[in-house]
């Protein structure tokens, strides 16, 4: 699987450039990938801004049915698809076979929009005149694919960019290149026209600068982090394209007096080892009323010390790997800089002894608001805990971070809950449930999480360029 995947055909790369590809739940290698050349960068550009202009030419509800036979190959290979993905991701098979249904869901649900590009009539203000303002495709789009969900955010880059009758060219990470690889298979086993859909290895130093930065990439999406997004946004300004950008979250949750403080614990749990924590909508800043502070910090421990992790292969793990060793390094020296600096190690704290990359079920409590595990993302499966006792403080200080992606708050008073999602600064606020995006929702980041967003008919329409025509009569 190095190759890149250009015009519907596996190319050899003639970079020299490579990187192995590692377990991380065994820590052996699997495989190595080839990095793409500017030129061959260039030439997927070409290729793509090609397809596209005779793809435009096409139907938008015909566009919709050539997409949509997708849903039974990726149906048809589900089990190899998420056996290779496992190996080369370290997320459990129960979690990775999810992925893909709800790929499958959103190909589903964005193939019915197909219908959906409206234009407006505008009211003229001169006589014999009609003014029509109609959306017209955006042309070639660029996607930056992350490794924690490369399967649902590929389909997020490419499935409303080939509806919509643009192309797409996909970095995909370069730690889960091997899976978008397997992804193209079907891809080139589908009815979609050659050309429309290029898939192009490489660090975001090279290829990722390269999209930015090319003059024909109308849109560039990236999902990742914020350091990765603001980087595209500088090297897209000269170029003036559209950027679209879901970056990193530092997700506050508010667990007030008045929660079901069972249901608050099971759901904290679940949306924060989703993935090993490796998931920018998890839990990462939990505020506790100091009335059921106690209650909750018992039960959270018991659940945490209930967890199984290891064998992402084993039906009984709760959750996987890490995903390298850089970002294992990366939580366990967060989690003892906050020990160190006076909080409390519930439970956890230890990288697991083992070859591959695994975190111990983690609790931190009465953590500094200085500390970085409470100012950063953690991205691993701990959860840093701050006593609270006025509400408004408290959401003040959930408030208070550069980030805007997720939010939560439990609580049983309806007043708790509406006063939290009108004051609460987050593109989305889960009240008394894990983080679950529907696919005609949107999901976006408020300040430095991002740009634009995903989902729904206000993703699907970031697709779109407007035209206003002035028609006259007389």
């Amino acid at each position: 699987m190095n190759k890149l995947f250009v015009n519907n055909e596996f190319i050899e790369s003639q970079s020299q450039d490579t990187m192995d590809v590692i377990n991380p739940a065994t820590g052996e290698k699997i495989d190595t990938i080839t990095f793409a050349t500017q030129s061959e960068v260039n030439d997927a550009i070409e290729k793509s801004k090609q397809a596209q202009l005779e793809w435009e030419k096409v139907p938008q509800p015909k566009r919709a049915e050539h997409v949509k036979l997708l849903i039974p190959l990726l149906e048809e290979h589900k089990d190899t698809l998420a056996e290779l993905y496992v190996k080369e991701q370290g997320k459990t098979l129960a979690s990775a076979k999810g992925e893909i249904d709800k790929a499958i869901h959103f190909i589903d649900y964005m193939t019915s929009l197909s219908f959906s590009n409206k234009g407006e009539v505008l009211q003229n203000s001169r006589e014999n005149e009609t003014i029509l303002l109609t959306k017209k495709p955006i042309g070639v789009t660029a996607g930056i694919v992350p490794w924690n969900a490369p399967i649902l955010v590929l389909m997020r880059k490419i499935i409303p960019a080939v509806i919509t009758g643009c192309s797409a060219v996909i970095k995909p990470s370069e730690e889960t290149t091997l899976i978008t690889l397997k992804l193209a298979e079907l891809l080139r086993d589908s009815t979609i026209p050659a050309g429309l859909i290029q898939i192009v290895p490489g660090t975001g130093n090279t290829v990722g600068t390269q999209l930015a930065q090319h003059p024909d990439i109308q849109l560039i999406s990236l999902t990742g982090s914020m350091k990765a997004g603001k980087s595209v946004y500088a090297e897209s300004a000269n170029t003036v394209k559209k950027v679209n950008l879901e970056l990193g979250g530092n997700a506050p949750v508010l667990v007030t007096e008045h929660a079901n403080i069972d249901k608050a614990v099971d759901y904290i749990v679940t949306a924060r080892i989703n993935n090993a924590g490796q998931v920018c909508t998890c839990p990462e800043r939990v505020f506790v009323h100091k009335s059921i502070h106690d209650s909750f910090i018992e039960q959270l421990k018991s659940k945490m010390e209930q967890l199984t992790v290891g064998d992402p292969f084993d039906d009984n793990t709760d959750y996987g790997a890490i995903i390298n060793q850089r970002q294992l390094d990366s939580i366990d020296d967060k989690v003892q800089n906050a020990v160190k600096n006076g909080a409390t190690l519930v439970t956890g704290g230890k990288k697991i002894d083992s070859a591959g990359y695994f975190y111990e079920p983690t609790i931190l409590d009465h953590i500094q608001t200085t500390d970085e595990a409470f100012k950063e993302e953690i991205f691993g499966p701990v959860i840093p805990v701050i006593e609270y006792e006025d509400f408004d403080e408290a959401i003040a200080e959930a408030n208070n971070t550069n980030a805007g992606l997720s939010s939560y708050i439990f609580s049983e008073n309806l007043k708790q809950i509406m006063q939290a999602t009108e004051t609460l600064k987050f593109g989305e606020v889960y009240a008394n449930c894990e983080a679950e995006e529907v696919v005609n929702g949107y999901h976006a980041g408020w300040r430095e999480s991002g740009l634009g967003g995903a989902d729904g008919i206000h993703g699907f329409e970031e697709y779109y360029n407007t035209t206003v025509s002035y028609i006259r009569y007389d």
